[in-house]
Order: C-alpha cells, then sequence, then structure tokens
C-alpha cells in the first residue's frame, strides 16, 4: 500500500513539473507573418514614372555647361542665312570670322556688289578663307580678284589667297594649280616665276586637265625666253594631253607628236 501510493506521488510530481517546460518551449516559437502585397493603380505608376523621368532630367540638365551667348547667337544667324533670310553685312561678317566658309562666301560677294575698289582686297580674303574652309565655288572669283591689276594686295593677303589655293591644288584642284600658274605667269599678285607656273600647269595636267597640258606642250615647244625646244618634255606634256581622253586634245597632241618626229628638234618651233 505504501508503495503503491509512492509510484502515484512519483508519477503526478512528473506531470506537474514537465508541464511548465512544455509551456515554456512553446512560447518561444515565433509563428509566421503573413504579409500583403500592394499593388498599384494605373493612376499610381504613371505618377512614379513621371516622378523618376523629371528627377532624370533635372539630374541631366544640372549637368549641363550653361549655354554660351555668343555661340547661341552664331548657332541662331547661320540658321537664318541657310534659310535664305537676309542678313546685314556685320552679321556675315560676324559669322565669317567665326570659321563659317559659306558665310565668308557671301559677305566676300556682297563687298564686291558695293562696286568700291577700296574693299576688293577684303573680298579676296573672305573668299580665301571661303576656299579653304571647303567651298570651293569661292575660287573663281578670288582669282579674278587676285589676279586684276585694279586690286592692290598686301603681302598678309596674297600670302593667304596663295595659301588657300596651294591647299587645294595639292589635293587635285586644276581650277587652283591653273590660277597659280598664270599668277606666276603674269607676275600679279606674285613675282613672275616662270619655273613655278610651270610646276604648277604640270599639277593640273597630271590631274587631268587637257589645257594645262597643251600650255606645258607649247611652252615646251615655242619658249618664250628664246631658248631651243625642250622636246622630251613638250612630249610628256603631249602625253598627258592625249591620256586626258578629249577627243580634240587627243587629235591636237597625235598630230603635234607626229611632227616632232618628222622634224628636227631645233624646227620644232618654226
Amino acid at each position: 500500500m505504501q508503495i503503491k501510493s509512492l509510484i502515484i506521488a512519483s508519477v503526478m510530481l512528473t506531470s506537474f513539473t514537465g508541464a511548465p517546460l512544455r509551456v515554456q518551449a512553446e512560447d518561444r516559437v515565433v509563428p509566421p507573418t503573413v504579409v500583403s502585397k500592394v499593388y498599384l493603380t494605373k493612376e499610381q505608376k504613371a505618377a512614379k514614372l513621371a516622378e523618376r523621368l523629371a528627377q532624370q532630367k533635372a539630374a541631366r540638365l544640372a549637368a549641363k555647361p550653361p549655354v554660351d551667348p555668343v555661340v547661341s547667337r552664331l548657332k541662331t544667324l547661320h540658321n537664318r542665312m541657310i534659310a535664305k533670310q537676309e542678313l546685314k553685312a556685320s552679321e556675315l561678317q560676324e559669322l565669317a570670322d567665326s570659321g563659317d566658309g559659306l558665310a565668308a562666301f557671301y559677305y566676300a560677294r556682297k563687298l564686291e556688289e558695293t562696286g568700291r575698289a577700296s574693299v576688293l582686297p577684303s573680298a579676296v580674303h573672305y573668299y580665301a578663307m571661303a576656299s579653304y574652309l571647303g567651298r570651293e565655288f569661292a575660287l573663281n572669283r578670288m582669282i579674278a580678284l587676285m589676279k586684276s591689276p585694279d586690286v592692290t594686295l598686301s603681302d598678309k593677303q596674297a600670302k593667304n589667297g596663295k595659301d588657300a589655293l596651294v591647299k587645294l591644288a595639292r589635293s587635285g584642284n586644276t581650277t587652283a594649280a591653273l590660277g597659280l600658274a598664270d599668277m606666276y605667269a603674269i607676275g600679279h599678285p606674285f613675282a613672275k616665276d616662270p619655273a613655278e607656273s610651270r610646276k604648277w600647269l604640270m599639277q593640273a595636267a597630271k590631274a587631268g586637265d587637257a589645257n594645262a597640258a597643251q600650255k606645258l606642250a607649247q611652252a615646251a615647244i615655242m619658249p618664250q625666253d628664246g631658248s631651243p625646244p625642250d622636246v622630251p618634255a613638250a612630249r610628256a606634256a603631249l602625253a598627258l594631253m592625249i591620256a586626258s581622253n578629249e577627243p580634240g586634245k587627243v587629235a591636237m597632241a597625235q598630230t603635234l607628236l607626229a611632227r616632232l618626229d618628222a622634224t628636227d628638234p631645233t624646227e620644232v618651233s618654226q
């Protein structure tokens, strides 16, 4: 009886002391948290996108350097010129002096149209600038003014014109090469130099200009200084005439070659 009472007491004690332990263990368990997903309406999405785009635009504008008022003015003048709107002479000059080749051409033409001889050297300067900047249609007027005995250029103006012509001639422009040849031949605005004249004629002839080749052939056959004909130079020039494939020039060159073959060198110029 006593033993049975002890066993019952032991079981009851075990049950009593174990319960709190299970409760404590259960207290440490954190139940899972349920998070509800938030969905934006179309209007909210559009508002957020607009806000983000506005922030990006503001950042770009903040990173841009301030607009130079001079550059802005020149751009406006250039656009007006391209749109065929009338510009004042002073506005064209401003554009030209900033390095605008087309404005340089228009300003030079406006100077010529004044009819005043005193402004023609300036016209040459701006035609040269236009040509140097790639506006090769300015060449003919520049060359005509440079060759004119009525136009007196300063050394600097003559050099600027010459530099533009040399640049274009070396790149294969035959008009520029012929212009240089003529100026050295007549001695205006540069000093007369037959050797330089022949050099630029040869440049034009090699670039395919049959007229330049003909002038070379004639100069070699009938030298102006009274020296004997230069037959090898004449043959070389005539070969360039034939290479031009211009029917009239080819026929003329073949006739002159036949004459060279048939006559004594001293009689070629007779």
